[in-house]
């Protein structure tokens, strides 16, 4: 079987910034930053994977928010005191962050960390790993910017995922290509991480009621290639009430969800 070239660095830069579609970024404190209590409840209904309900950041650490996106993570712990600084390839984030007062470096080169040796005591990225064409490599960079001691942070999607085997090639919350070019279990992780001095400290998984929508969507829409854009039926909020309520209880039973998120220490 044929296999489609990996993407260079130029052209995933041009993949990620028709993505954002040229779009002025603003960025502010959402009800989820300013209602943490409120925010944790909404997320354990919908299942949302949010470093802010569960990155612990000890008191005068240094952070880094690798691929901080539209910097709702990174705003919010820089306005709590967090000594933080973001990590983005997408130029039109960058100057929000910039507008916005916040510290981002720009990424040139997808296989190296803009970072010192052992300068960060907390690491986090929020469904950015699978991004990477050389995840080995990636992880020994990850491994070099963290303190002995510090903690590393990665939320992906799941490849023994139950939903995954359900939807078959309608998983697109994990699939998504072009952007996704690999996919990880717990253990494929476990064993990168300790070629890396990486030691595995938690590991679980819960599956977003966006990812599993976007799913079902995919499965029922089979021939629209815009779905994630697209509005349906299933994108009412009382379906989508329905579809939280009956996530959280099946997978009451479920073992292997769709977001996996592990945290390491740098031994």
């Amino acid at each position: 079987m044929s296999m489609d070239p990996m993407p260079t660095d130029a052209e995933l830069s041009q993949y990620y910034a028709a993505y954002t579609k040229g779009e002025q970024v603003e960025v502010r404190a959402g009800l989820g930053s300013r209602r943490p209590l409120v925010r944790r409840i909404y997320h354990w209904l919908s299942g949302d994977v949010d470093p802010r309900d569960f990155v612990r950041i000890p008191r005068g650490a240094k952070v880094l928010d690798y691929g901080s996106g539209g910097a709702t993570y990174l705003s919010y712990f820089d306005a709590i005191g967090v000594d933080i600084v973001g990590a983005e390839i997408s130029d039109t984030m960058i100057a929000a962050c910039d507008k916005a007062g916040l510290k981002v470096h720009r990424v040139h080169n997808f296989d190296a960390i803009p970072f010192d040796d052992a300068g960060f005591d907390v690491v986090y990225l929020m469904q950015v790993f699978e991004h990477v064409r050389s995840p080995q490599s990636f992880m020994a960079e990850l491994g070099r910017v963290l303190r002995p001691g510090g903690t590393l942070y990665l939320a992906v999607p799941n490849a023994a995922s139950l939903w995954r085997r359900v939807f078959q090639s309608n998983w697109v919350s994990g699939w998504f290509a072009p952007f996704h070019l690999a996919h990880y279990t717990a253990e494929s992780l476990a064993d990168l991480g300790a070629q890396c001095g990486l030691t595995v400290a938690n590991t679980w998984s819960r599956t977003p009621e966006s990812w599993f929508r976007l799913n079902l969507k995919a499965a029922i829409y089979r021939s629209d290639n815009e779905i994630e854009s697209r509005r349906t039926f299933v994108d009412a909020p009382v379906a989508r009430v329905m579809l939280m309520t009956l996530l959280r209880t099946f997978e009451l039973f479920v073992r292997e969800r769709d977001c996996l998120v592990m945290s390491f220490v740098k031994s």
